[in-house]
């Protein structure tokens, strides 16, 4: 595919950002090659005495993609189609996207629901029809989080690998170029705009130098595809490249500004609309569909999105206190993490890396590595090994070291429709890697029990040892999708507009009295609590006998079932608490972070084996932030007296009347 660039973009920034972009410094680190933008040439990386900047794009969208006759390999041919269009001007020239989509995602869109519980617009589309941007209305995108996530679709995708022929110029036939070959494209109204069409790297440059971008790191030229032995070495040190470049300029064709009233509309977190629009253009677009560039934008510090006529800069709100607007690029994914003790959870990577895709599915875990990097001492993936071998040994490595991967949730929206479509189920992955499910998106961190022991064998079965352990009754949520009766997409609308209720009511302060409401009510706001944390749906509960309303706690898991057991693995979930910086401009910090408490959760295989499956987490409460004290992790087993944010005394006070007289093994698959 080719793509177009307009010279002339309208940002979607609420404020100008163009002088904190350009002070910008980076790290120490430089790469061994760059390119300097001037004169497009590959020079030492230390030439770059100020810094430098790294480009993130999807390799498909740089020209056409050709299959090899003699290997079936991939390879790359650009005949100079890519478009810069001069003299643009915003709203009047026109802009032009092919809405690609199949009849299944045309089916599953129309059913879908926002977070406000409205209906999503009809705007299915036949496969390949062209939009007019000026006039689409793409998305009902109040909340839009949670429609992003209910809409993510598995979209193939390329890595990056560059094995392609010499660029070639184009002709003047290309004054024709059939627009079945673009992302998206202009059509100039104005006599005075014109359209030059070039090769990707001259695209490149030419956005390097709107920027002021003086030397950038650009994986097909700075590093050598020809030499086995640079390659791999230049791979590995992807995660320093990325983390120490003054930003990371994405190419994000799709992203494009929509109609002029965008600006005027107020949507919170993002400050207008046309900000709301880019992030949902983004997450729906094919560079967000790749492993590598998953990697790239979680090791990069800030990030610049280009688009075909509009541009957003973002940094992390997690790693900074300069405000910002909110959104995924904000909150979950930039400035991942710099160090082991600094850094983010595995479950959170996992949360996005389960659902995307790379043409070589080696290059899933090399991203993953290079994501981790301080976790392995050697990061180098072959790819001459066999692939469940090389998936099995970095998810055997990973739990070792980190449990929070057993800090996911169902998959499932309310009406029992997939939220996300998961890529890695043909690896036949173990329960407790949570390829059933989808992990939390926030940082958690799991603490064992000190008496319990574990370890992963070389058939991929994680074995747990511990005397202390719940064995417990649960109950299905009757509006959840493991419901008797099955609950209808109309139903499903309803509760998810009565979460949206609540949690305004929140907002104003009128919180229920859990002493005194029905279950229905209680049920309702356990609903509302876990989605808010987890950004997953309750589908179970759990009563104890002969206890209070307000004892009940929500689960989330993969699959119904009537008992399981719950074992002493407190997985800690740090939700950032979001304000307003100020009153002038609607941007946010993060004031602090709310603490959630959940352990995991298995269900025997066959009765009396020994042997079980992780289905998900059993949500204990918070640590006392919310409104409402009987949310609080010790109301749940009455001991309001006590209060603790030590993760190993949480753990102890929760199984301390639960300890069993011999160590029970537990041999999860």
């Amino acid at each position: 595919m080719y793509i177009t660039y307009c010279r002339n973009q309208k940002t979607v920034d609420l404020e100008d950002k163009t002088d904190y972009r350009l002070s910008l410094t980076g790290g120490d680190y430089r790469p061994t090659w760059l390119m300097r933008v001037s004169d497009w040439k590959k020079v030492p990386g230390t030439e770059a005495v100020n810094g430098y900047h790294t480009i993130s794009y999807c390799w498909e969208q740089s020209g056409e993609v050709v299959k090899n006759e003699t290997d079936d390999e991939y390879s790359l041919v650009d005949n100079g189609k890519h478009c810069i269009v001069e003299g643009y001007k915003v709203y009047e020239d026109k802009i032009f996207q092919w809405a690609e989509s199949s009849d299944e995602e045309d089916d599953q869109e129309a059913d879908e629901e926002g977070d406000d519980g409205g209906d999503l617009q009809d705007d299915n589309k036949d496969d390949n029809q062209i939009v007019e941007k000026d006039d689409y209305q793409k998305y009902n995108d109040d909340n839009k989080k949670e429609y992003q996530e209910e809409n993510h679709k598995d979209n193939g995708e390329n890595d990056k690998e560059d094995t392609s022929k010499d660029d070639s110029n184009s002709d003047e036939e290309e004054e024709t170029a059939d627009y079945k070959e673009y992302v998206s494209w202009c059509e100039p109204v104005l006599e005075t705009t014109t359209l030059r069409y070039v090769t990707y790297d001259e695209l490149l440059q030419q956005v390097c130098k709107d920027f002021q971008v003086e030397y950038v790191w650009y994986d097909k030229i700075c590093i050598d595809q020809s030499d086995p032995k640079a390659k791999s070495r230049e791979i590995k040190q992807m995660h320093k490249i990325y983390r120490n470049a003054r930003y990371t300029i994405a190419m994000i064709p799709e992203v494009s500004l929509y109609i002029p009233e965008d600006f005027e509309d107020e949507v919170y977190g993002s400050g207008h609309r046309a900000q709301d629009r880019v992030t949902n253009d983004i997450w729906f677009s094919f560079w967000f569909k790749r492993s590598w560039t998953l990697e790239e934008v979680m090791m990069a510090r800030r990030i610049l999105i280009v688009g075909i006529n509009t541009n957003m800069f973002q940094h992390s709100l997690n790693t900074t206190d300069i405000p910002t607007t909110t959104d995924f690029l904000s909150t979950d994914l930039l400035d991942f993490g710099i160090t082991k003790q600094n850094s983010g959870s595995v479950n959170q990577a996992l949360a996005y890396a389960h659902f995307r895709t790379s043409t070589k599915p080696h290059d899933m875990i090399y991203a993953l590595k290079n994501t981790f990097h301080y976790m392995f001492d050697d990061i180098e993936v072959s790819y001459k090994r066999n692939i469940k071998t090389v998936f099995n040994e970095f998810y055997r490595h990973i739990a070792t070291e980190d449990l929070s991967i057993l800090c996911f949730g169902s998959n499932l929206r309310l009406d029992g429709y997939v939220r996300a479509n998961n890529t890695i189920d043909a690896y036949k992955l173990p329960s407790w890697t949570g390829v059933a499910g989808n992990h939390v998106t926030s940082r958690t961190i799991a603490t064992a029990h000190p008496q319990l022991k574990y370890h992963i064998d070389d058939t991929m079965r994680m074995h747990i040892t511990t005397k202390q352990y719940w064995k417990i009754s649960i109950t299905p949520y009757d509006h959840g999708c493991y419901a008797l009766s099955k609950t209808s997409i109309e139903e499903s609308r309803y509760y998810v507009n009565k979460i949206d209720i609540v949690n305004t009511d929140r907002a104003d302060g009128n919180w229920n009295d859990m002493a005194t409401v029905d279950k229905d009510t209680v049920l309702l706001d356990w609903l509302v609590n876990i989605q808010s944390t987890t950004s997953r749906y309750m589908t179970h509960y759990h009563q104890p006998q002969s206890c209070l309303l307000s004892q009940i706690r929500p689960l989330t898991l993969t699959e119904d079932c009537e008992e399981c057991i719950i074992l002493p693995i407190l997985l800690v979930v740090h939700t950032p608490i979001i304000v307003p910086a100020d009153d002038e401009v609607p941007n946010s910090i993060i004031e602090n972070y709310k603490k959630d408490y959940c352990l995991p959760v298995f269900r025997e295989c066959t009765k009396g084996t020994g042997r079980y499956r992780a289905i998900g987490i059993y949500y204990i409460g918070d640590g006392g932030q919310m409104g409402e004290s009987t949310f609080q992790w010790n109301h749940f087993i009455k001991r309001d007296d006590i209060y603790t944010e030590d993760p190993k005394e949480i753990v102890n006070i929760l199984f301390e009347n639960h300890a069993h007289d011999v160590p029970k093994k537990f041999i999860i698959e």
